[in-house]
């Protein structure tokens, strides 16, 4: 007598379920608005090479962050990147911020400083 395994598509339909419950994967999302930060810290050094002056906004850059759900990012004074991590981003309350400096020689070099993401899912060089 052979027996049918009719269990196993709602075992993996639950699963689906399950794992579209958890929402984003946060090392997916930290890794996606990390690269999208550096597109940005390119379009801050291009504001300052070209203008003459860090920018004020976003607005005064030509690139922009990806959309994620949840993430939102942000150019202040001094051409600081801030990214935002909202409800829907799987790290509510999350922050990136990149801060630049300019050495004599027009040199810009980057920190970058982090508040509610696990160590093992911080981008590199970011404490």
């Amino acid at each position: 007598m052979r027996h049918r395994l009719s269990f196993a598509p709602a075992l993996i339909a639950t699963g689906t379920l399950l794992l579209a419950a958890c929402g984003p994967n946060k090392a997916d999302q930290v890794s996606k608005a990390a690269e999208s930060a550096h597109r940005l810290q390119e379009g801050v050094v291009d504001h300052a090479t070209n203008r003459g002056g860090w920018p004020k906004s976003i607005d005064d850059l030509k690139v922009a962050g990806d959309e994620l759900p949840g993430v939102s990012y942000a150019v202040g004074e001094g051409g600081v990147i801030a990214v935002y991590f909202a409800d829907g981003s799987g790290l509510p309350g999350a922050n990136l911020v990149y801060t630049p400096t300019q050495d004599a020689q027009g040199n810009v070099s980057w920190t970058c400083t982090s508040t509610g993401i696990d160590a093992a899912l911080k981008p590199t060089g970011c404490s």
